[in-house]
Formats: C-alpha cells, structure tokens, sequence
C-alpha cells in the first residue's frame, strides 16, 4: 500500500512467507511460524519474544531477514502455544527451548535471538546447553529489574502484579489485560516521535500484549522477568555473543549494557549501539537489527 510505512511492510512481508506448524514437547503444542530463505542451505535463527507478546512482534525483524531461515515460536503459555505443565519460570523456559530446538531437527546448528524477556530464556538456555552457533541479544535485560533507569515503574509495576494476583481470578485477569496498563507501557517505550509510527506501534501492543493463557501464566512470567537477569547467566556463555541495545532503553541502561558486555568472556562479540531508540528496536528499526544480524553471520561464517 503507498505510504504504509515500512515496518509494517516488512511484518506484512513476513506473515505472507510464514508458515504455521506445531511441536509437542512435554504433551503440549507449542505453536511457531517458519519464515524461509529464499535458499534452502541459508543459515537459520531461532528468534525468542518478550514478555506477554508473541511471535508478531518479531515479525519486521524477520520480514527484512530474507536471507535466512528463521524460526519463531510462541512462547508456552503465550499466543497459540499451550502453557508449560510446570512453573513458568526461566529454568524450565531454557528446558523447553532445549527440547523445541532439538525438535527442529536442523541440520547446523542455528543462531538464536532473544528479545527482552526472551534474552534472559535464551541466555539460560546458553549457559547449559550447546546447540547454538552464536546466541544475539536484542534489548537484553542485562541487570536485575529495580536497578534499570525507571526503578521508580518497576516498583509501581511490581505492585499492580500483586494486586492483580490477589484479587478474584476474573478480577485479576480485566485487570492484567486493561488498556491503561497496556496503552501506558507502549506510550513509556515508544521513543519515535514520528505520529504513525507510534500509533502502529500501539496497535501491535494492543493486539498482542495481552495474549496469554490465563493468569497464572501472566504472573509466573512476570516474577521469572523480575527474578532473573542476563548476568545471572553470562558467565558459562560459550558461543561468540552480538548485543543490539537501544541507547535509550528504559529496563536496562546503556551503561549497564557496556557493563555486560565488557564483562564476557567470550572471543570475537560484538556491541551495537542504536541512537534514538529505546527498548521496541524490534518495532522501530527492524532493518537496522536485521543489518546487523547479516553482516553478524556472514562474518562468522567467513
């Protein structure tokens, strides 16, 4: 369409190469959506969203990334995948990632991204397992919450989960899945002024922010997001290690991001620093991250 901008473009692009399938891990479905290459033999990436999203909000990523096989899953317990049968917690995130991996049967081992909340479930998985050629960290939650630069929210959001926990299921869930809250996160996050863009970049939120299985999913995923940090894990990293932060991120610093990167361990990583943009580099320059993913494989390959 003239004038659609182009992150919708590329999610637009994206969804019309996907394809749907499922795996059983555990006896639950998890639900994912391949998007191929245009070559077979092209390297893969298993991508990882956010907390409360699902596989759409990666999906301008993965529209730009043509040149590669890309794998998104929805996390269990979010969009179409059925939630774990244990606690949703980071642990048993990594193992169900361990499994959905394996499951895919590839032939190399692919690269692996994790977005937010997904930095933290792919960095446990990181730090146990090897099935990866490079794991890529995309607005990682480097440090623990209440030390990023909005403490102040994280503590006012703190206790909405608890009040949402402690009222009546139907009560909790209304509240959980309300537009204020909803609206409030995308309006802090968003750093574009552009007026179309952020109005896009709500309508995403408000699609799939709150596409969770039920409450007990929400608030397990939440106390998991605010009970780990990608430093608790960094240390057993093993694979060469690409960080993509926005300078302007409101969970994690860009100094607390320099932190973390200084801190591994690990030959041949690399950081790269977006200006302008906070946390939703996923939403606002999906071609930029995606630039980078490219000429970060190519390398590797070399």
């Amino acid at each position: 369409m003239s004038g659609e901008l182009f992150q919708s473009q590329l999610a637009n692009s994206a969804r019309a190469r996907s394809m749907r399938r499922e795996l059983t891990i555990d006896g639950k479905v998890t639900a994912y959506w391949f998007y191929p290459a245009a070559k077979r033999s092209a390297a893969s990436l298993v991508m990882i969203h956010g907390y409360r999203g699902n596989h759409h909000g990666l999906e301008a990523v993965a529209g730009a990334l043509t040149g590669m096989n890309v794998y998104i899953p929805d996390l269990p317990g979010f969009g179409k995948s059925e939630p774990l049968t244990s606690e949703h917690s980071i642990a048993q995130y990594a193992t169900w990632l361990e499994a959905f991996i394996s499951s895919l049967s590839l032939k190399s081992k692919p690269h692996l991204l994790g977005h937010s909340f997904g930095s933290i479930v792919v960095s446990a998985y990181a730090a146990r397992f090897d099935g990866i050629e490079s794991l890529i960290l995309e607005n990682p939650v480097s440090s623990p919450a209440l030390s990023g630069p909005r403490a102040l929210t994280s503590i006012a959001t703190n206790a909405f989960f608890k009040l949402a926990g402690a009222l009546p299921e139907a009560t909790g869930n209304r509240l959980l899945k309300g537009w204020p809250m909803v609206r409030g996160m995308s309006i802090i996050m968003t750093k574009s002024r552009n007026r179309d863009l952020r109005k896009w970049i709500h309508a995403q939120h408000d699609a799939n922010f709150s596409d969770f299985a039920n409450r007990t999913v929400a608030i397990e995923g939440y106390s998991a997001s605010i009970s780990n940090c990608v430093s608790d894990f960094s240390t057993a990293f093993k694979t060469p290690v690409l960080m993509l932060v926005g300078e302007l991120d409101d969970i994690t610093s860009i100094e607390q991001q320099r932190a973390l990167f200084d801190s591994l361990d690990v030959p041949t990583s690399r950081m790269v620093e977006f200006e302008s943009v906070g946390h939703l580099t996923h939403y606002e320059i999906p071609d930029q991250i995606a630039a980078s993913i490219e000429e970060w494989v190519s390398e590797l390959d070399d």
